[in-house]
């Protein structure tokens, strides 16, 4: 099932945002990096268990247990016994994690913002093309100032010429219908500015 890219991408910066106040802690060397770090990678994890992304979730779970065998006295990668240096150590396996999930989420930011960069440039190009046409004028593009309004221009759009609807199945590949209507609105009011 295809979700909604729009709400994908908030998320995905809404966990930016959490993540990067707890990379200021880590910078900080503050006390509640630990505990904040720790929240935020359950709350990721759980994140991806919701949505059925087993391998991402193992990655956060390799990271978490990573660093509580640090906190149980072992050098993860060595399997050896601390005795000395364990809060050191455990900043530095702090570090690696941070860089893996940072790692994580830009790859998913990008896959899903070149999703709708991508459906953008198609939608421009064929917003543009029907106004050059005359097909969209100034005043129907100032009546599409509503999701509902370009939602019906958009069913009108693909009941009244077989090649847009090529471009919407191409576009549905990726994205679905709200994500179409709220590219649109952008495009609308980039053209009407």
């Amino acid at each position: 099932m295809q979700e909604f890219i729009h709400n994908k991408v908030k998320v995905i910066e809404e966990f930016f945002d959490e993540f990067n106040r707890a990379q200021k802690l880590y910078a900080d060397r503050s006390f509640d990096f630990e505990n904040r770090f720790t929240a935020f990678l359950s709350k990721l994890s759980d994140y991806f268990k919701d949505r059925g992304e087993n391998a991402r979730e193992s990655e956060v779970f390799r990271i978490i247990n990573m660093l509580h065998t640090v906190k149980r006295g072992f050098n993860p990668s060595k399997m050896e016994k601390i005795n000395t240096g364990k809060r050191e150590l455990w900043w530095g396996f702090s570090y690696n994690g941070i860089e893996s999930i940072d790692a994580l989420l830009q790859e998913i930011y990008k896959k899903e913002t070149v999703k709708l960069e991508e459906g953008e440039e198609i939608l421009s190009n064929l917003m543009l093309n029907l106004y050059q046409q005359g097909f969209l004028t100034d005043e129907k593009l100032k009546e599409l100032d509503s999701i509902p309004e370009i939602e019906v221009f958009w069913s009108s759009l693909l009941s009244q010429n077989g090649s847009i609807t090529v471009i919407s199945k191409k576009l549905l590949t990726n994205l679905i219908a709200e994500d179409i209507y709220l590219l649109l609105e952008k495009i609308i009011l980039k053209i009407t500015a």
